[in-house]
């Protein structure tokens, strides 16, 4: 059976302008929200979500507009083999592996984010930002562009010699198992633990911790008659009800060392971002590697008729264009946690 071919270019047009413009809106949308937000510029995070939203729009205006000249266009001798190969090494390639590599950053960033609040240098915090926020794209300029754009005759035929599983391998594969692997095992580390507890009490009291206790491990005895209960070395740790990281949604943990008491916290909004990160990396995966799979072994695959060709080879490249639409969507709700 024969695919209709006016029928299948009708649905090409329509498709290409309709995620051209899903793309554009979302991820503008998306990169609006995150501008909006205060100092977002000393985020990881938010600087890490506006440089994947930046690549999708790059995405979508620059290989779906030359995906849709061919389309809209009799003439098509603007398609030389320079733009054949950019489009096709940023479109199959190097979008994913940036994505990938973002998603692992971002689950580390969770994981890190109690030391890197701790410091106080804004001008560190911005540097960090910027540069974690970067370094997808600096690994993707070094390692994805050389590996799929130095083997291709430019003069003949426009091939490149460059085997499809070393590009495969390295642009998707790689980014998207580790994007699960390392969303999946820092999230476990959250998991309470025996030296962990729930706060229960909301009553303003504050934490008393008596370092002479800890030291020494001797016994205090309450004296009604002294002004002052509680020992001169004790220290005290105020329990503001204002303070959303010792609310009732936080795990506390104490640990005390050498006489040295230590409070760490770990609220429970950075387990649900943990969980929705493993989410979005597992929908990452689900939604590029079917295209990598169906292009990697195109040539072995025996179709039944060019109807199941034309339906699975289109599938599976709009199912990988439908993921800078689905996942941005999610990191609006996630980065709002």
């Amino acid at each position: 059976m024969e695919p209709d071919k006016v029928q299948l270019l009708i649905a090409e047009k329509a498709l290409t302008v309709t995620f051209i413009l899903l793309i554009c809106f979302i991820n503008w949308a998306l990169i609006i929200t995150q501008v909006k937000k205060p100092m977002f510029y000393q985020s990881v995070k938010l600087m890490m979500i506006i440089s994947l939203a930046i690549g999708d729009i790059i995405f979508a205006l620059f290989p779906l507009v030359v995906h849709a000249r061919q389309y809209f266009e009799a003439d098509k001798t603007f398609m030389t083999c320079t733009l054949l190969t950019n489009t096709t090494t940023y479109m199959s390639y190097l979008i994913h592996f940036v994505y990938g590599l973002g998603l692992v950053i971002l689950a580390v960033e969770v994981f890190l984010r109690n030391r890197i609040q701790s410091i106080h240098d804004n001008r560190y915090k911005i540097i960090s930002a910027v540069g974690a926020s970067s370094v997808p794209w600096i690994l993707g300029l070094i390692i994805i562009l050389p590996l799929c754009m130095s083997n291709v005759d430019y003069e003949n035929q426009c091939i490149n010699s460059q085997s499809l599983e070393s590009m495969f391998g390295v642009s998707v594969f790689l980014p998207v198992s580790l994007s699960i692997v390392i969303s999946i095992d820092l999230n476990c580390l959250y998991g309470p633990t025996l030296q962990q507890r729930q706060i229960t009490d909301t009553d303003l009291q504050p934490i008393i911790v008596s370092q002479q206790t800890v030291a020494q491990q001797e016994n205090f005895h309450y004296n009604p008659l002294n002004s002052n209960p509680y020992p001169q070395n004790a220290v005290s740790y105020p329990y503001p009800a204002n303070q959303q990281v010792m609310n009732q949604s936080s795990t506390v943990n104490i640990n005390l060392n050498q006489g040295v008491s230590t409070i760490q916290v770990t609220p429970m909004n950075q387990r649900i971002e943990g969980q929705r990160l493993i989410l979005i990396s597992i929908i990452f995966g689900l939604m590029v590697v079917p295209f990598a799979s169906v292009a990697l072994r195109a040539d072995d695959i025996v179709w039944p008729d060019s109807m199941t060709k034309t339906v699975v080879t289109q599938f599976v490249f709009w199912l990988m264009a439908a993921r800078s639409c689905l996942t941005p969507l999610i990191m609006i709700g996630y980065s709002n946690l």
